[in-house]
């Protein structure tokens, strides 16, 4: 019993950190979508992702052309790993035509042993400016998952 207190707590705290990170910029509730509706380019709206596909691909609009693209930031979420990364050039294809980048990410099996809600962030800057991350473009996902039902 005691156990299963710490570890809700813990996890309250996950997502009330979770949800201030997100500054002034909540999100709606209503706003899901399916895994099925990929790739995902909204971060208004959670990912929906289920056991039974746990893959999903997220694209982000970019312009590697003028030394921009978008980093993964680090996160301590065990569950989630990086499948690829790819770029598509724009229409056009000339210097400072915009263009895309297309993550793909999986989720392990222990992501649907409970509910959760798991942030993925992207910074986007060129790699000769770390030392201003302060100012770097961000961009926050939310993948959601739901509990296995284990009497099926």
């Amino acid at each position: 019993m005691l156990k299963t207190l710490t570890w809700t707590f813990v996890l309250g705290l996950f997502l009330c950190s979770s949800i201030f990170a997100m500054q002034d910029d909540p999100l709606p509730a209503s706003s899901m979508v399916t895994a099925d509706s990929e790739p995902f380019s909204d971060p208004a709206k959670a990912i929906t992702v289920t056991a039974d596909d746990s893959h999903f691909r997220i694209r982000l609009a970019s312009n590697p052309t003028t030394g921009y693209r978008w980093y993964l930031k680090p996160w301590s979420t065990p569950w989630l790993k990086v499948i690829s990364q790819s770029s598509t050039p724009g229409d056009d294809n000339r210097p400072g035509s915009s263009g895309s980048e297309t993550w793909e990410f999986e989720l392990s099996p222990s992501a649907f042993n409970a509910s959760f809600l798991l942030p993925i962030e992207f910074i986007s800057l060129r790699s000769w400016d770390l030392k201003d991350l302060a100012s770097a473009k961000s961009t926050v996902f939310y993948v959601s998952t739901e509990a296995k039902d284990e009497s099926q």
